[in-house]
């Protein structure tokens, strides 16, 4: 059984996942699981497809980075589906599926899920 703590919970075809997205360096990791005892959880990351912006700061030039992207619940089921399609039986017991890097191998709606659009929505 995992800890469900600081994790939304989102139901993609009838079944409860649970997910957490947390910033790297480099990149969003986001985990998704199940309740299934054992089942294997799935694993992918993200770039942040932030904006750089040059400015000045005490007489340097420096970039600033803003409007980065954010993963959404249709970014989480998108990649929910494609985990599933691509073999993720989270039903059962196995070994977790790290799938790598989904910027291009899903539909994100990067312009609809920065952070700018977001917040103007609201």
């Amino acid at each position: 059984m995992f800890s469900k703590k600081g994790k939304r919970k989102i139901v993609v075809d009838d079944m409860e996942y649970y997910r957490s997205a947390t910033g790297n360096d480099n990149w969003i990791n986001l985990w998704v699981a199940t309740e299934v005892p054992s089942s294997p959880r799935l694993q992918c990351y993200f770039r942040y497809h932030q904006d750089q912006i040059a400015s000045e700061h005490n007489g340097q030039q420096v970039t600033r980075l803003s409007n980065q992207f954010v993963v959404t619940p249709y970014v989480v089921r998108q990649a929910i589906l494609y985990a599933l399609a691509n073999g993720w039986d989270p039903s059962t017991r196995g070994k977790d599926l790290s799938l790598g890097h989904l910027d291009n191998k899903i539909d994100i709606h990067l312009e609809q899920n920065k952070e700018n659009s977001l917040n103007a929505k609201n």
